[in-house]
């Protein structure tokens, strides 16, 4: 498996950010990764922020900077940043700058922390959205009220390449902090609720039950369909307690988080594109609202194109002795 090199996490000096901080630091412990820690000062708010550190207009960038490296350095510490790890502080938009410094540090995963739904009710927020949407790495959105190792992991495919990607990213996870992991593919069953009446843009009679035969076929394909996908991965998956489910729900973002809540995990992986509506819990305003509702910490993981070179991927069939993490 690739070990992961770099690691951008973003700091607000919240308490959810925090708690990203510890597990950017912990995560980048597996592999000796190097540790970016970086706040963003946004413009809109720099007279704010002058007033916090006790600067006056008529002080330069450079002090802003000095003064906020400071604090950088002193919620790191806190949070037990790991020795070699680097802060800095820009000033402008957070995800302009976190997504530059992805870039920069050719970083293998994003750190962001995240209120968790209980207190919140505005879904992720402008800068998480945005880093999911335009980072060029995977991206962790760490929950505040979630600390140390993760101990149940769902991922989540719909037998895409991206997701496939993503059941790898939680074999790691789950081998590293020792958790269970359930691989579960969410089957959408057809809406038979238009009761047939004359209308011909309605059912005829006798398609309802044809419906059905058709969707009992292909939910019996499922279970099989999965097995096959995950067959790369036995081997690294021998060690753990792994099960494999088909969930059924109307909707992909929402079964989704009714399946963390009803199995009790802390960690969701799952990419953000692939061959269904599965990408659609990452996009769109509903869709973000459903990611918001996720009940744990979410580890999204982009198409592998995205995050490597040509000469870096590989297909799913070819997976046993390479990861992208």
């Amino acid at each position: 498996m690739n070990v992961l090199r770099n690691i951008v996490v973003g700091l607000d000096f919240t308490p959810a950010s925090r708690e990203a901080l510890r597990q950017a630091a912990r995560i980048a412990a597996w592999d000796d990764a190097t540790l970016h820690a970086l706040h963003v000062i946004e413009s809109s708010a720099i007279d704010e922020m002058l007033a916090f550190v006790g600067l006056g207009r008529d002080e330069s960038w450079d002090a802003i900077r000095a003064r906020g490296r400071e604090l950088a350095k002193h919620v790191a510490a806190d949070g037990r940043l790991a020795v070699g790890a680097r802060t800095d502080v820009e000033v402008g938009s957070p995800v302009e700058l976190l997504s530059r410094a992805v870039r920069t540090h050719d970083a293998d995963l994003l750190v962001l922390g995240v209120r968790s739904p209980a207190s919140t009710s505005r879904g992720l927020g402008p800068v998480a959205t945005g880093c999911l949407r335009h980072a060029s790495t995977k991206v962790l959105l760490a929950r505040e009220d979630h600390a140390g190792p993760y101990k149940s992991i769902v991922a989540c495919t719909d037998f895409s390449d991206t997701s496939f990607w993503a059941v790898q990213m939680a074999v790691r996870v789950a081998q590293q902090d020792k958790a269970t992991l359930r691989v579960m593919h969410i089957a959408m069953p057809p809406r038979l609720d238009m009761a047939f009446a004359g209308d011909p843009l309605g059912f005829w009679p006798g398609q309802p039950l044809e419906v059905m035969e058709m969707w009992n076929d292909y939910r019996a394909s499922l279970e099989p369909r999965l097995e096959k996908f995950i067959e790369p991965l036995r081997p690294e998956m021998s060690a753990l307690n792994v099960t494999l489910d088909i969930a059924e729900h109307e909707h992909y973002g929402r079964g989704i988080a009714a399946y963390a809540k009803q199995h009790k995990a802390d960690l969701m992986v799952l990419g953000n594109q692939g061959k269904t509506n599965l990408r659609h819990t990452l996009l769109g305003s509903t869709a973000e609202r459903a990611l918001a509702e996720f009940p744990c910490s979410t580890l999204v993981v982009k198409p592998i194109e995205t995050v490597k070179t040509p000469t870096d991927t590989l297909s799913p069939g070819a997976v046993a002795s390479k990861s992208v993490m």
